[in-house]
């Protein structure tokens, strides 16, 4: 395995994480033990690891920035009162 991306906040990690199964790309969070919050074990902080395959891929992946849903991809509220309705 290699590390693929490092983080200092776990969540930031976990994002990156998220980012790369959604791509098919498994990958494991190391370095969370820590006795205080948002300082993490380890010279190189929360590590982000990738099957040696994946690399290049999960590399590419987190450098592209992630996008958010097209308004049109989003739900309406369906519990907002209509127009007129108010």
């Amino acid at each position: 395995m290699k590390v693929v991306a490092e983080f200092y906040l776990e969540y930031e990690a976990e994002i990156a994480k998220g980012r790369l199964e959604s791509e098919g790309i498994q990958s494991v969070v190391m370095n969370l033990n820590s006795s205080y919050p948002g300082v993490q074990m380890g010279k190189h902080g929360i590590q982000l690891m990738v099957n040696d395959e994946d690399f290049d891929t999960a590399r590419a992946i987190l450098a592209a920035p992630a996008d958010p849903a097209p308004a049109e991809d989003v739900p309406a509220d369906t519990d907002a009162p209509a127009e007129g309705d108010v």
